[in-house]
């Protein structure tokens, strides 16, 4: 299953949000995914990438060509702007994860989910990490727009997770409905 990871690239991140998108990222490495992710290698980005390459893991990353000069990857793929970037790495993944990040993190789940609901994209998952409330503003927003007839009940098409224990079983539940669906597809043919 390949895991696509959304998250902040700022180095000025505060140390809390740094060491809990760690502690996430600790709890999947060992679960044998690829990984898909922005070619940069500074702030959050960076450690996630680390954690992942420490514990073995394949990483695809996606970045214009300077990006991935700097990176190591087991697959580098060149996009010219952060709109194709956003843009490969749904594509090359089963289920996005979005940790707390800035606003290229918030825009990339808000395109995400828009692109979900407008294509009827039932194989794609999207899964908020939301502790410690980071993405309540977001849901409370959406749930808002809903009440008020401006969009589809769009929470429906995203999970929510609280904590590193919640996205290992989110994760491993999602693998499953995966693996049944291609075991379906094979007992068809």
């Amino acid at each position: 299953m390949n895991v696509g990871i959304m998250c902040g690239s700022k180095s000025s991140s505060s140390m809390e949000a740094y060491e809990k998108n760690s502690e996430m990222i600790r709890a999947i490495a060992d679960m044998g995914y690829t990984f898909v992710m922005g070619a940069g290698e500074t702030g959050t980005m960076r450690n996630v990438k680390e954690i992942l390459r420490e514990n073995g893991n394949m990483l695809i990353t996606v970045g214009n060509s300077l990006e991935l000069g700097r990176t190591i990857a087991d697959i580098k793929v060149e996009v010219r702007s952060t709109f194709e970037r956003a843009e490969r790495i749904y594509e090359n993944s089963d289920v996005i994860i979005f940790l707390d990040g800035g606003t290229g993190t918030l825009s990339e789940f808000y395109s995400f989910l828009n692109n979900k609901v407008e294509t009827d994209d039932k194989k794609k998952e999207l899964v908020v990490v939301n502790i410690d409330g980071v993405y309540n503003k977001v849901i409370d927003d959406l749930k808002r727009r809903y009440k008020e007839g401006l969009t589809d009940n769009v929470l429906k098409c995203f999970a929510e997770v609280k904590s590193p224990e919640g996205l290992k079983a989110y994760l491993g539940e999602v693998e499953k409905k995966f693996n049944g669906s291609e075991q379906e597809r094979e007992r068809v043919r």
